[in-house]
């Protein structure tokens, strides 16, 4: 068997194998596994509190649950001002940088206990004293 024959076989072979991998995983979200995505799959499916600090902080911004919840989900998580190497549970930074306004989040993230603790909200250029 020459050379060019042999490589045209093993092309058939990933061809096909990819193609099997395509029908079979083909309707898989792809980025699930990345950290990001994983920190903001365990916030919206843990169970929810909120700190004292943060109702207060909720209530001068303004925001009211289905609105703050759409900016949370809209937001992406900052590594470096995040602490997730605290124990027993991370501390993540999310941020939202949107045309109108710029908000910050702070999750306590127990990913064991299936629990999560909104920490803080901010927004830029608006002060609460709380």
């Amino acid at each position: 068997m020459t050379f060019w024959r042999r490589f045209r076989t093993y092309l058939v072979g990933v061809g096909l194998g990819l193609l099997i991998v395509y029908v079979m995983f083909g309707d898989r979200e792809l980025n699930t596994w990345t950290p990001e995505k994983r920190i903001m799959t365990t916030i919206d499916s843990s169970a929810v509190s909120i700190s004292a600090r943060a109702e207060c902080q909720l209530k001068c911004l303004g925001l009211e649950n289905r609105e703050w919840v759409e900016i949370q989900q809209a937001s992406s998580v900052d590594f470096s001002e995040s602490n997730p190497q605290k124990k027993p549970c991370p501390i993540y930074r999310l941020e939202n940088k949107s045309e109108q306004a710029e908000y910050v989040f702070m999750w306590e993230v127990c990913e064991f206990d299936e629990k999560v603790q909104l920490l803080s909200v901010s927004k830029k250029g608006t002060g609460c004293d709380c």
